[in-house]
């Protein structure tokens, strides 16, 4: 009788173990099931875009491999001057106040 009560105990505590995923409630569940999705879909979008480096990677060497030498190109450049430089240079001119007050007098009409 007691074996058969340490048995009873053994296959219930097994049986409580195992039974993690159907005591999950359902929106546990959805939650679980769509980070698997998530994570699913990082995944394959990781490998593709490796895919595709190392495709391009593999033409970039092919590329490299065999340079086809193109004909020679000459190049040249018409360099624009600055509109400071092309007007001459003409020396400052300094007026004192005495002769624009004289000048001035000399330029007016008399008044009668």
């Amino acid at each position: 009788m007691h074996k058969k009560i340490l048995a009873l105990l053994l296959i219930s505590a097994v049986s409580f173990s195992f039974d993690g995923c159907s005591s999950m409630s359902a929106q546990a569940r959805r939650e679980r099931a769509y980070r698997h999705y998530v994570a699913k879909q990082m995944k394959q979008r990781n490998r593709a875009m490796a895919r595709a480096q190392k495709a391009a990677n593999r033409q970039l060497k092919l590329k490299m491999k065999s340079p086809v030498p193109s004909e020679p190109q000459v190049t040249s450049r018409a360099e624009t001057v600055p509109a400071a430089w092309s007007e001459p240079m003409v020396p400052p001119v300094t007026v004192s106040a005495s002769d624009a007050i004289a000048n001035q007098s000399d330029n007016q009409p008399a008044q009668p």
